[in-house]
């Protein structure tokens, strides 16, 4: 008999490698897709072990867009030799940077790019050790705003109500100085009303401006911008914005972006990279299985070839042996030999059982329909198959219950298992074992009922899956070859259970096989 053989397209390593390729281009996708200018760089040491430099790794399209340096001028250089490129004043940069490094701190600062012509608030950090990150922001615009407050109230009004998003100013004791028309706009507000009144006054003691008044006061002490996604006063919980807070002259400003599509989209990538990774899990299961039923095919062939022929040969001689047993005169050395072989042939059966099962399972099924009367089949297994004496078999199959077009050879093997089920469950304490057939609309189905001890929740879920098996005599192959012969015939198998009472396996069968493919 020839070695079944499951194909398999792709490796459990080739899978994992495409996996970790996706999850590089993901990353990558959303860090070229950062709306702030990013630049990821490797720290330069010098004999002694002290930061002296940083090498660039890997700058965001933002930070190309924002700086306007091409790549090869950035990309495996050092820091030293593209800032002067920014501001030929660099060295305060750089050794701000590595003073950073070597205490161990964050870092913030706002400069003026000469050559660019804007001004640029730089935010460092070490993500991790050996590596210095930056989060470059262009800050023109508050610049601007900044001198003129300083140059004029009329003029500051104006450039300030020209921003289209929220933007308002709070004095050292908390209370608000300056409101722009898109505040009043979104937040429901008349400055006038609001102009010199406390926050809490004008939105409100919450949750919500409690965390503000913390981080309007932090800004004031430190001096050090601050940024944080909330919601705003008096605007619908589910609108977020990036509120940037910056210190001022004698208070803070305020400046509120609207980011709920963004998060959105942010959220959106999450849950995908979630479920590809479910999706990497599940199919790498699926190899994995691939490759132990390719082992199981295989064993299946060397079996067929090497067990079934010798085996075929000892159940010949058991046969003769026991015709020669049947000629002697009746004596107790007979009954122990016939005994002996009596157990010899239990055993045969019992290992070309699951040569049977492993072959079933692993070969392809081929099918041969032919009409069979189902209530003469079933009537069939109760002689065809061993029953023990502490169980009862019945039968409930009304009359008259139409014939059906099937492969017989298909349906005794799936009775065949399904019934030695039931008696490896009550093999012990005994029962009662229950055979039945109904007719549907389409359909056929054929139930058999045990009274043993049910099966335990934990483990239903498991109950058809190819070498499972609870029974500490047997392969795990049954009950998958049930649902391999009942799918082939275009069924399906279920089965309905309760821990003490029982178990029912149900199986329907189409009238009709030709509706499902089958001809």
């Amino acid at each position: 008999m020839g070695v079944t053989k499951v194909n398999q397209t792709k490796s459990v390593a080739t899978q994992e490698k495409e996996f970790k390729k996706e999850q590089v281009d993901l990353y990558k996708n959303l860090f070229d897709r950062m709306s702030d200018a990013v630049i990821y760089c490797k720290i330069l040491y010098d004999d002694k072990g002290s930061p002296v430099d940083f090498l660039v790794i890997d700058t965001n399209l933002a930070f190309k867009r924002l700086i306007h340096i091409p790549d090869a001028l950035l990309r495996k250089k050092k820091a030293s030799q593209f800032l002067p490129l920014l501001n030929p004043r660099y060295t305060d940069w750089l050794g701000r940077c590595i003073q950073a490094v070597s205490s161990q701190r964050s870092l913030s600062i706002e400069k003026f790019g000469f050559v660019l012509n804007k001004w640029l608030a730089f935010n460092g950090f070490s993500p991790a050790k050996g590596y210095f990150a930056m989060i470059v922001k262009d800050i023109t615009w508050r610049k601007k705003i900044e001198k003129a407050l300083r140059q004029g109230e009329r003029k500051y009004r104006k450039l300030a109500n020209s921003i289209t998003d929220p933007f308002f100013a709070v004095d050292s004791t908390l209370k608000i100085t300056y409101l722009n028309k898109a505040s009043e706009n979104i937040m429901k507000l008349k400055g006038a009303e609001a102009i010199g009144r406390h926050i809490f006054e004008v939105f409100g003691k919450t949750k919500m401006t409690d965390k503000a008044k913390s981080v309007f006061l932090e800004v004031m002490r430190t001096k050090n911008p601050r940024t944080f996604i909330d919601s705003l006063p008096r605007v619908d919980e589910a609108i977020l914005f990036e509120i940037e807070v910056y210190p001022t002259g004698n208070g803070i400003a305020v400046l509120a972006k609207d980011v709920t599509e963004l998060k959105k989209q942010q959220l959106s990538l999450e849950e995908y990279t979630q479920h590809l990774e479910q999706l990497v899990k599940t199919r790498t299961e699926k190899l994995k299985n691939a490759e132990r039923l390719a082992a199981i095919g295989e064993t299946a062939g060397m079996i067929g070839h090497d067990i079934r022929n010798p085996l075929q040969s000892i159940i010949g001689e058991l046969y003769l042996a026991k015709d020669e047993l049947a000629k002697l005169p009746d004596n107790q050395e007979k009954k122990s030999v016939l005994d002996c072989v009596n157990y010899i042939e239990e055993q045969t059966f019992y290992i070309n059982k699951i040569v049977t099962d492993l072959q079933d399972y692993a070969k392809p099924p081929t099918i041969t329909l032919q009409e069979i009367s189902l209530e003469s089949v079933m009537y069939e297994m109760q002689t065809f198959i061993g029953i023990p004496k502490n169980i009862a078999v019945t039968f409930t199959i009304p009359k008259p219950i139409p014939t059906i077009k099937t492969d017989t050879s298909f349906i005794k093997r799936i009775l065949t298992n399904l019934i030695r089920n039931g008696i490896q469950a009550m093999e012990e304490a005994g029962g009662e074992i229950t055979l039945s057939a109904f007719p549907r609309k389409s359909s056929v189905i054929i139930a058999v009922s045990d009274t043993g001890g049910g099966i335990p929740p934990e483990i239903q879920d498991r109950m058809f899956k190819p070498l499972f098996t609870t029974k500490s005599k047997g392969q795990g192959f049954g009950l998958a070859v049930v649902k391999k012969l009942t799918e082939a015939l275009g069924g399906n198998v279920s089965f309905e259970t309760k821990v003490g009472g029982g178990t029912t396996f149900i199986v329907e069968l189409p009238l009709n096989p030709s509706a499902h493919g089958l001809a």
